[in-house]
């Protein structure tokens, strides 16, 4: 489950899914509007060479591509629905959290092969 918030280390994942949505049923509040409800994927992991405070690490890593995009209406008028940018990062394979600003993961460059 996904909050619809920024700044990483929200999610709810495996068996807390259940129990949050349990929780939630019985509190009956709107809260459940704040979340989605997605299918967790499981990317490639690439062996990987990463810097921190100076320092090489070998580890296992993954690596996300997001695709921004721009949409603009005014009523049944569709001014702008346009792709507009992407984001790619890496983070260790062993994290569930993904964040750039939060520190789970780092900014990275598309190559493709």
């Amino acid at each position: 489950m996904k909050p619809q918030r920024e700044g990483g280390g929200n999610n709810i994942y495996g068996d807390d899914v259940r129990k949050s949505l349990l929780r939630l049923q019985e509190e009956g509040a709107e809260e459940n509007a704040a979340y989605i409800l997605m299918q967790r994927i499981f990317p490639t992991i690439a062996p990987t060479y990463l810097m921190r405070d100076g320092i090489c690490h070998k580890d296992h890593a993954m690596s996300e591509l997001g695709i921004y995009g721009a949409y603009l209406r005014n009523k049944e008028n569709v001014i702008m629905n346009e792709q507009c940018g992407y984001l790619m990062r890496t983070k260790v394979s062993s994290s569930n959290e993904g964040g750039v600003a939060a520190g789970f993961a780092v900014l990275d460059s598309v190559y493709l092969n």
